[in-house]
């Protein structure tokens, strides 16, 4: 018997619990035959980049996914570049050319939502019968439902944008992280005592939670390689108290820390928002405010110490 290449395709945006599940049902079916081959074919940019130009929003920053991909045991992760005239490919040129000439694929799952080739318009059964055509098997997986919602990249960027980060940790797997380099401010926290890591985003287009004082732990990467988190407080917003229509800026308390590091790449682990954003009367106001966020910052990992 020829050997089975068991192939799935997608964005796979942030690596969530629904794709999770997904290659897991992959691994399951593969368990069936003898030295299957197992590949995830992914795309670099997002399709949404090129499709939706600045209009998309990301969960990951493009190539992290690759990273995630490439920790998964006993996958091939295949990148293809995403283009125009790849888009322009009917759902049947793809399967022929890609899956069937290049990848030799003889099974292929589809999560429970996936459409591909131009316009996406096709049905699980129309691809099903494009699939026979050139021998191969079509397999729709189970999506993965958690109260009562669908898993999908969808619906958690919905929850960041609404500030449910409990909610969007749950459908991860794991907290939603922001991915930057420390950058200098203004410097107004260090005036107020509570200086802050001021980070800049590795992708601009990383979707945002909305502005406010959140818990987080900060990942730093040292020149040496090394990695380290620490308990911080995060703020997101334009700085009202300031004048208010400031860039937005994502600022980072770090507890008990300090340390310049400035030029630092950091990873920004976010659980949970304390506060919303608020507009002091004066520096003094806000001095006073940021006390109570350090308070409330340490009482929720105190209360919370699986972090």
């Amino acid at each position: 018997m020829d050997q089975k290449v068991i192939a799935t395709i997608g964005a796979f945006d942030g690596v969530h619990l629904g794709h999770q599940a997904l290659f897991s049902q992959m691994r399951d079916y593969a368990a069936r035959y003898e030295d299957a081959r197992l590949i995830i074919l992914t795309f670099v940019p997002y399709p949404a980049d090129v499709l939706r130009p600045h209009r998309s929003q990301h969960i990951d920053p493009p190539h992290r996914h690759l990273e995630r991909l490439g920790g998964l045991e006993g996958f091939e992760v295949v990148p293809m570049t995403f283009s125009a005239e790849l888009a322009a490919h009917s759902a049947e040129t793809f399967i022929r050319e890609v899956l069937h000439e290049q990848l030799h694929v003889t099974d292929l799952f589809l999560g429970y939502d996936n459409r591909f080739g131009a316009g996406a318009k096709l049905a699980y059964e129309d691809y099903k019968a494009l699939g026979a055509k050139y021998g191969m098997e079509v397999v729709q997986a189970d999506s993965l439902t958690l109260s009562g919602e669908i898993v999908s990249s969808t619906a958690i960027k919905s929850l960041i944008r609404s500030g449910e980060m409990r909610e969007a940790y749950r459908a991860l797997g794991r907290p939603y992280a922001i991915y930057g380099t420390v950058v200098a401010g203004q410097k107004l926290g260090r005036r107020l005592g509570y200086p802050t890591a001021n980070v800049q985003r590795e992708d601009a287009d990383q979707l945002l939670p909305p502005d406010g004082v959140y818990a987080c732990d900060l990942e730093l990467l040292r020149p040496t390689g090394r990695s380290e988190q620490h308990h911080a407080m995060l703020y997101i917003g334009k700085r009202p108290t300031l004048g208010g229509e400031l860039e937005r800026t994502i600022e980072v308390h770090i507890l008990d820390f300090d340390e310049m590091i400035y030029g630092m790449e950091v990873i920004v682990h976010i659980f949970e928002q304390l506060h919303p954003e608020h507009r002091f009367a004066s520096t003094e106001e806000l001095r006073s405010a940021l006390e109570t966020y350090e308070q409330d910052t340490r009482r929720y990992f105190a209360e919370n110490t699986r972090y």
